[in-house]
């Protein structure tokens, strides 16, 4: 099977044919307005592509980037994937009918989802959340923080310096994720340490981190942790309006419907967050990794991706 389209560098590296340079990866309003120009011209690429008639369009997550382009694919005639639904269980439920006029099959990450397109005539199925296979041998040492401040150069700018002041009364801090805009960031500081977010994950007592798709690996690898997160204030006031009837931004405490993490939304500071941090207690992991399905995530994807192009 051979695969084009738009990938980052290791999707490239697997195989992948890029019709485009990919764009900075961008999140929230303002983040995106930054880099528009870029993305449309992405996606004008994209969609260009659809003139070679593939056996299937295979949309990953970005829904307001992705549904033009399937929607535009089914016009065509062609089949069409998406994997991860859209969180109409936090803003837009209405947007399930033009999901559903986008894709022949959806592939959705929580038990509860497909549920929600009762009605659309849309394939919705579960399969799991990426986050159950990406266990580690937990061996916490004494005195280690780990610290996930996330890649974008936004996100380190809002919560690299906050984070690692919040972490000065430990032994040994490990930042995960090491980018080169994290690096050049990084203070000379022989505590603390760039490693993988696996060894991260493995060795830390506790973890201070970003919201996002590391909050689930840390609570399935059962790490106690704190949440803190900090977007554009035109992005966070925009989100502020759209979002409603949520009381959680983490990925543990929504699953749960409870206070898994104690999370800071945009307003924190390294004091409150050290004293969180000091506090925090391990996460009900057996529970947790049962919401999220069994291991095998992407084999189960894939299978479905081969069949779905085979027709």
């Amino acid at each position: 099977m051979r695969a084009r389209g738009l990938g980052g560098p290791a999707a490239v590296a697997a195989g992948l044919d890029p019709v485009a340079t990919l764009a900075p990866p961008a999140m929230g309003l303002w983040e995106v307005l930054r880099h528009l120009g870029a993305i449309r011209r992405q996606r004008a690429a994209l969609e260009a592509s659809l003139s070679a008639r593939p056996d299937l369009l295979v949309c990953v997550d970005a829904p307001d980037f992705h549904l033009p382009v399937a929607r535009r694919a089914r016009a065509l005639g062609l089949r069409t994937l998406g994997w991860v639904s859209p969180q109409l269980w936090a803003w837009r439920p209405g947007r399930k009918y033009a999901v559903a006029a986008a894709y022949d099959t959806l592939l959705c990450l929580f038990d509860f989802e497909p549920a929600l397109y009762a009605g659309t005539g849309l394939d919705a199925q579960f399969v799991g959340h990426p986050a159950v296979d990406r266990r580690v041998e937990r061996r916490p040492e004494a005195g280690v923080v780990a610290v996930f401040p996330g890649s974008r150069e936004s996100e380190l700018s809002r919560h690299l310096d906050v984070f690692l002041a919040a972490t000065r009364g430990y032994r040994t801090v490990l930042v995960a994720q090491a980018t080169p805009a994290l690096r050049a960031r990084l203070p000379g500081d022989p505590r603390v340490h760039v490693v993988t977010p696996a060894e991260a994950m493995s060795r830390c007592e506790r973890a201070l981190t970003k919201s996002g798709t590391v909050t689930l690996e840390l609570a399935v690898n059962g790490v106690p942790a704190v949440v803190a997160h900090r977007v554009h204030p035109l992005t966070y006031a925009v989100g502020r309006l759209l979002v409603r009837g949520i009381r959680f931004l983490a990925l543990p405490n929504l699953l749960a419907d409870r206070e898994v993490y104690r999370e800071f939304v945009q307003h924190f500071d390294a004091a409150g967050l050290a004293v969180a941090l000091a506090e925090a207690a391990e996460p009900p992991t057996a529970e947790l990794r049962e919401r999220v399905g069994p291991p095998g995530v992407v084999g189960r994807v894939a299978a479905i991706v081969r069949a779905s192009a085979a027709g």
